[in-house]
């Protein structure tokens, strides 16, 4: 049995996380540079994602970057530092908490002959292990093919090397990747096709949904923040609820019987996160659409993380990209059980006294709030 256990600890894929502080990083109000808390606590998320696809960090790398190599994003010193303490981890995997060009990471491979990847391949992972109805596939299968096409030339590098002939004759390995990128486009083609349609089939149900007048509401927000839970507890559904990060990918609509027995439909939405590659926004753009054509979105904030108030702006970020209107967002303070002991800075839940402050695992407050969607439901649609 020990032998065992030995076995399956060996075979635990080890990463080291590198993150990069660029000059350009401003900390918000238009300060200094964000400073190497702020790029720790991005590892740590980085580090709680790999965890997600059952990758063990040994250990990571600040480094401060005031011009990005366009060879490696860091410099000559600091990669070689990165790659030493990689190798001397046993690590068998380096992981960038930042985008790297498809140049740079051919390099950094190279250098290092470690795998390396950045956050956004990460992110794509473990969409792809989430992913379960024919959308959230086609949506994760178009964002990989989009992050793969620039990629395809390291992985012909070995056949281009056997060129012969003519001078300036296209070798196998070029023609290899002419091909491979002939069929990646023709598949990012259909996938699109593909996607449209869906998004013409949800179409036609929203505007069936609009013209019976019935309110809609969608719970937004960060990734792992108890929005399914929520839905659970206001409708009685029996989502999959479980502590772990973008365990819903796909919209999940119930509704929601209030006490004046009106009817409204609420949805639960994919998380956002910091750094969600813009890909995958585009690709998630149907499902995400959901908070753009609701009547009310609920931007539900964890109130027992330190981290909310970044995790607030994340969130405003991106239903500020799909073109979400702020007069539809009412800001929710979700496990106040536990926040008072552990959370939230007491400056920042000060700025939002207006917002509800609720536990939607011990149902703290519900009612209040379900009241107050009462309202807002009636001043919309009497």
């Amino acid at each position: 049995m020990r032998k065992t256990e030995e076995e399956n600890t060996s075979n635990i894929e080890k990463a080291w996380i590198v993150g990069i502080n660029f000059s350009s990083n401003k900390a918000p109000g238009g300060g200094g540079n964000v400073g190497k808390e702020s790029i720790n606590n991005h590892c740590d998320e980085l580090s709680s994602l790999l965890k997600t696809l059952g990758v063990e960090t040994i250990g990571r790398t600040v480094v401060s970057v005031k011009k990005p190599s366009p060879a490696f994003l860091t410099g000559k010193g600091q990669t070689e530092e990165i790659i030493a303490k990689a190798v001397e981890s046993d690590s068998s995997l380096i992981v960038f908490d930042d985008d790297l060009s498809p140049s740079q990471q051919k390099n950094w491979e190279e250098l290092s002959n470690k795998r390396v990847i950045d956050r956004r391949e990460v992110i794509i992972n473990i969409f792809a292990e989430r992913a379960k109805t024919k959308e959230a596939l086609l949506q994760v299968e178009l964002a990989y093919n989009k992050y793969m096409l620039p990629r395809l030339v390291g992985a012909w590098k070995h056949l281009s090397r056997q060129r012969g002939g003519h001078y300036g004759a296209k070798g196998s390995g070029e023609t290899q990747i002419e091909t491979d990128r002939r069929v990646l486009r023709k598949k990012i083609t259909v996938l699109r096709k593909e996607l449209d349609e869906i998004i013409k089939q949800r179409q036609t149900r929203r505007k069936l949904r609009d013209s019976s007048e019935v309110f809609s509401c969608a719970i937004a927000g960060y990734t792992n923040v108890g929005k399914s839970t929520l839905l659970n507890t206001l409708t009685g559904a029996n989502v999959s609820a479980k502590n772990r990060l973008f365990d819903t990918l796909d919209p999940v609509t119930r509704k929601l019987h209030l006490p004046s027995g009106k009817e409204i439909v609420i949805t639960d939405t994919v998380g956002f996160i910091r750094k969600l590659p813009h890909p995958l926004i585009e690709a998630f753009k149907s499902t995400l659409e959901e908070t753009l054509f609701s009547d009310l979105v609920i931007l539900l904030l964890d109130g027992s993380s330190k981290e909310v108030k970044s995790h607030y702006q994340t969130s405003m970020e991106v239903l500020n990209e799909i073109g979400v209107d702020k007069e539809k967002i009412m800001v929710v303070f979700n496990k106040s059980d536990i926040a008072a002991t552990q959370g939230a800075t007491p400056l920042f839940i000060k700025e939002y006294s207006d917002s509800f402050f609720i536990s939607a695992l011990a149902k703290e407050n519900i009612d209040k709030f379900i009241s107050e969607i009462e309202k807002r439901a009636a001043r919309i649609k009497p």
